[in-house]
């Protein structure tokens, strides 16, 4: 009707609030009516009406208490019906207790013989399944079942059959993909159905090498096609994750590349970017776009692009399992980068087509949460929101053998949800690893539901970034402070702050602890984000040559490699990688990749942090930290001068015997003489032979990190 608009909605289970801004006269008792389905239509009563000028808002009582899963329209003479929009349901007081729904078997499930399919839509009128069938699409309308899930057994061998769900909420008719979905179809156009116990058949590997806390951990981040896609290996699957199971790969230089250059390095932990499938990449021509993962789509589907046949729905859970397994051969474990705290244009997802208005967070004002940047905050507090998210650790842990997960913007998600997924983990595998971004961001969850590092001490076991530790060593992080000098870069006032971050900020000195202990601190001075360390060197020691700026980032690795905690490197930090002075570069072809011709050019630099990764293990697997009160001992600073501390670690029943130790470091660009306590072994290089001498004092190269035996 011209010049008129007309809006129901639910506000309780017993009253609907009409909207109606209308040029038309309305009579002076209008009268309402509810049509239920097919029912006879029945009267509401007027139980308020507010007028001004040609808007009216009406208040009307039902008879009868709101049943979900049944389609309302409003009936007035003289205007066209309308749907009541039944979405704010969802916040009703027990919404979450009387649709909660504790079964494991949503989506597909599938056999050879049958494949029942289930969904969540509590909200929804009508459900149909829309399947591929011997080249054709049919439908077959599901029935609502306890809890609001729909269900349909469909007879035959469906294997990668392309399925969506037609779904009716509020008279709204959505057509999208199954929000717990196990394989999507070629660029995710479709949910598919696929085989899970094809992927278990895949025989699990477990690591060599025992891994009892998350400071034994080293962790090594990438993205799957960053690492291999550079022309400058033989790696035949490049940008593949089949690119990580070929051995024996080398540079053009003739050094180690993909996973002989991982099992080079040491590393324990791969930490590979988001896997989980995304918007931003094409599955077949991935010439067409560039992205990092960060725009998730579901919580359960694989990326196809990563794929060498990601026309195949199966290919990409099998090439995908095949990987892990690879790399558990070659002791190393796997970590996710998961994205759990918004999904891509939330009014998209399959998420908010199915159920409308309950798996996002929303403003005082209604409009969508954005504290992720992303206009999507998902509400992992919600009961079925947090059950997507640990059906979704607990499905790549005992699936896929994942070994930890990194999780983006944890702050945004809620504690009890982190919480409980490591426990469901735990319980599948005892050395599982879970850390992530605990920054505090966003006023929609209270900051006592948050799981940021304000919260470290309720959730033991988990590790945070730390950023303290990554501003003290190499100083301001964003554009208006890129200029700042950090340790690494010279800036050695801080002296107290250096100490705090060199114990993981777990002690009460000179500021209050932010963790419960070292296995929550996750040390580093670069990541995927912001700009590289050599970059930002570039900014504010841009006065220095580059090869005085590579000394730097040596240096800077072996002070992450020395501090207690856990040690994270990010791909090509080891020999200076460049972005050319870009931070943000989650889109940009080819910015990202590893140069594996400046490795070639700089291996002194990737044997130098193999060697540090090497002695880490071998003294820190010594230290037994049963106490916060320990880390003094540990790292009891025993001298400070000319900008040289010495760490002493000397306690019997902390450190292994006979290898008592001080660790000298020098942040300084030239030399320096130093005196301590007690004698030390020094070895003095000549041209002839290397020898061991015992002195209180010596010299300690610039930028350089020297450990001392003590006699």
């Amino acid at each position: 009707m011209k010049n008129t608009y007309f809006q129901a909605n639910l506000v309780s289970l017993n009253k609907i609030n009409v909207l109606l801004f209308t040029a038309v006269s309305l009579p002076y008792n209008p009268s309402f009516f509810l049509k239920k389905d097919d029912e006879p239509e029945v009267k509401l009563n007027i139980t308020k009406h507010i007028s001004n000028s040609s808007v009216s808002l009406f208040e009307l009582e039902m008879k009868k208490e709101f049943e979900y899963g049944h389609s309302y329209v409003i009936v007035l003479e003289g205007f066209p019906r309308i749907n009541v929009d039944v979405s704010d349901a969802v916040n009703f007081h027990g919404f979450d207790d009387k649709f909660y729904y504790d079964g494991n078997d949503l989506g597909a499930n599938y056999s050879k013989e049958e494949t029942k399919f289930n969904v969540w839509a509590p909200l929804a009128s009508e459900v149909v399944l829309k399947i591929e069938i011997d080249g054709k699409f049919q439908r077959f309308f599901m029935e609502r079942s306890e809890k609001g899930v729909f269900r349909y057994t469909l007879k035959g061998d469906l294997l990668n059959a392309k399925y969506h769900y037609i779904v009716t909420n509020s008279g709204i008719v959505n057509e999208t993909n199954d929000p717990w979905g196990k394989g999507v179809s070629f660029n995710s156009e479709y949910s598919a159905v696929v085989d899970i116990e094809q992927v278990k058949a895949i025989k699990k590997i477990k690591p060599t090498t025992h891994f009892k806390k998350n400071s034994d951990a080293i962790i090594y981040e990438t993205c799957i096609r960053d690492f291999s896609e550079d022309k400058n290996t033989n790696i035949v699957n490049k940008g593949k994750f089949l690119s990580l199971t070929e051995e024996g790969r080398k540079t053009k230089g003739g050094n180690p590349a993909g996973l002989d250059y991982l099992k080079y390095l040491g590393i324990t932990h791969l930490q590979i970017l988001p896997v989980m499938d995304f918007y931003g990449n094409d599955d077949k021509d991935i010439s067409k776009g560039y992205n990092w993962g960060y725009n998730p789509t579901s919580f359960f589907a694989i990326e196809g692009s990563y794929s060498t046949k990601p026309e195949d729905p199966m290919n990409r859970l099998l090439e995908f399992k095949e990987m892990v397994e690879a790399l558990h051969k070659n002791d190393i474990r796997v970590v996710m980068d998961v994205v759990y705290n918004h999904l891509y244009e939330f009014m998209y997802t399959s998420f908010e087509k199915v159920v409308p208005n309950y798996f996002y967070r929303r403003r005082p004002n209604g409009l969508q949460a954005c504290a992720s940047g992303c206009g999507d905050d998902f509400a992992s507090e919600r009961k079925m929101a947090r059950k997507a998210i640990l059906e979704s650790l607990e499905y790549f842990t005992d699936i896929f053998d994942i070994d930890g997960y990194r999780f983006d913007l944890m702050g945004l998600m809620d504690i009890e949800t982190v919480n409980q997924g490591f426990k469901i983990c735990k319980k599948l595998k005892e050395d599982i690893i879970f850390y992530g971004e605990g920054w505090n961001m966003g006023s929609e969850l209270p900051l006592s539901q948050k799981a940021c590092s304000e919260n470290a001490d309720r959730m033991p076991g988990i590790g945070f970034f730390n950023d303290l530790f990554r501003d003290t060593l190499r100083g301001g992080n964003f554009k208006d402070s890129i200029r700042q000098k950090g340790y690494v870069g010279g800036n050695l006032e801080n002296a107290s702050a250096f100490n705090y971050a060199m114990r993981g900020c777990s002690i009460d000195y000179p500021f209050k602890h932010r963790f419960l202990d070292i296995n929550q601190s996750l040390n580093y001075v670069e990541c995927h984000d912001n700009n590289t360390l050599f970059d930002k060197l570039s900014f504010s020691n841009e006065d220095e040559p580059k090869d005085v700026l590579l000394k730097r980032v040596l240096f800077a690795n072996k002070l992450v490699l020395f501090a207690l905690g856990i040690p994270f490197i990010h791909m090509g930090q080891e020999i200076g990688l460049s972005k050319s002075g870009l931070d943000n570069t989650y889109n940009l072809l080819k910015v990202n990749n590893m140069d594996w011709k400046l490795v070639d050019e700089r291996f002194e630099m990737v044997e130098e942090l193999a060697k540090t990764i090497s002695f880490r293990k071998r003294m820190y697997s010594y230290l037994n930290v049963k106490e916060n009160s320990d880390l003094n001992k540990i790292f009891d600073t025993m001298y400070w001068n000319n900008g040289i501390i010495a760490y002493n670690c000397d306690k019997e029943d902390l450190v292994k015997p006979n290898k008592k130790v001080a660790l000298l470091i020098n942040p300084n660009s030239e030399p320096k003489t130093y005196e301590l306590d007690d004698y030390y072994s020094v070895f003095i290089s000549s041209d002839k032979k290397t020898q061991k001498v015992f002195t209180k004092n010596g010299m300690i190269s610039p930028l350089s990190i020297q450990v001392l035996y003590k006699k």
